[in-house]
């Protein structure tokens, strides 16, 4: 195992994280509400920075992670009303963008067709793409429910439109999720058999529905490995205590074994810590940063 310094010393290591970020522009992190995924995402943003990338992490809602500031790192926040107003400006509409935005119309017909939000939400990722806005692009994705909603979208609405620029944009968008090159989606659990079953289901129905390629799974909140030992000299209540962690491993490995059957790809293992702020962000992108270079 290779320790994270945030000097990155050593080519082949920079090179290994150069490798594992820019295999694909866009990564959307997706996980179970209460996994560690806006923590995940702000970690593989300040380790890709730190690499020496360019990178842009989109919150899809107000960020709730502290991010370790860096010259190469720009955080934005995208909502579907921003996203409207971009894309009538890219147009040739600002005025009409500005307009609508000060009456407060934009933000309302953004949402006002099912799934309208979402692709405009995606359509301003996939702008951000072409643009090359930045070499690597994070998206601090929604809860895994909300995930499969946002990567369908751009078809449902395909089908219940037929034609026009909204049917255009629809088809630009699903393109990109569907190419490796371009996109992948980054799933994040904690061994725990709930978030597991649940996120193994996510990932064969945003993989069945909207054919987009999946990174290895990231594993958050760990629990560290207890040995086995002679209990006897030790007190009742150490005795209880040895055998609860015990028994919580046993549950770890149980639900690691799941998560293994069910998804074909490699995992990757973060650290429980109990940490906040940019103090978790960094420790995180310590566990990741070693995850990345076992991976080779």
């Amino acid at each position: 195992m290779r320790l994270f310094a945030p000097t990155l010393t050593g080519l082949s290591f920079i090179m290994e994280l150069h490798h594992f970020f820019t295999a694909q522009r866009v990564l959307i992190v997706a996980g179970k509400g209460g996994v560690g995924k806006s923590a995940v995402a702000g970690a593989l943003a300040s380790l890709s920075a730190r690499s020496g990338l360019r990178t842009l992490l989109v919150h899809l809602d107000a960020p709730s992670a502290v991010i370790p500031a860096h010259d190469l790192l720009e955080e934005i926040t995208v909502s579907p009303g921003r996203a409207l107003s971009d894309y009538l400006s890219s147009k040739g509409m600002g005025l009409l963008s500005r307009q609508l935005s000060r009456s407060g119309i934009v933000d309302l017909v953004a949402s006002t067709a099912p799934g309208l939000d979402d692709l405009l939400v995606l359509g301003r990722i996939k702008a951000f793409e072409r643009e090359l806005r930045a070499d690597v692009i994070i998206v601090d994705g929604p809860a895994a429910g909300h995930a499969l909603d946002l990567m369908r979208a751009p078809l449902q609405l395909k089908r219940a439109i037929g034609t026009g620029p909204i049917s255009s944009q629809a088809d630009e968008v699903l393109a990109m999720l569907s190419d490796a090159h371009r996109c992948k989606v980054m799933m994040v659990t904690t061994p725990a058999i709930t978030p597991v079953t649940e996120t193994a289901e996510a990932a064969d129905d945003i993989v069945e529905s909207v054919h987009v390629h999946l990174t290895p799974i990231v594993v958050n909140k760990c629990e560290a490995f207890v040995p086995a030992i002679d209990v006897t000299h030790l007190s009742a209540d150490m005795r209880e205590a040895y055998q609860y962690a015990r028994d919580k491993q046993s549950a770890q490995e149980d639900s690691l074994a799941v998560l293994s059957d069910s998804i074909e790809l490699p995992q990757m293992h973060v650290s429980r810590q109990r940490l906040n702020g940019a103090e978790l962000i960094d420790a995180i992108s310590v566990d990741l940063s070693n995850a990345i270079a076992d991976l080779s």
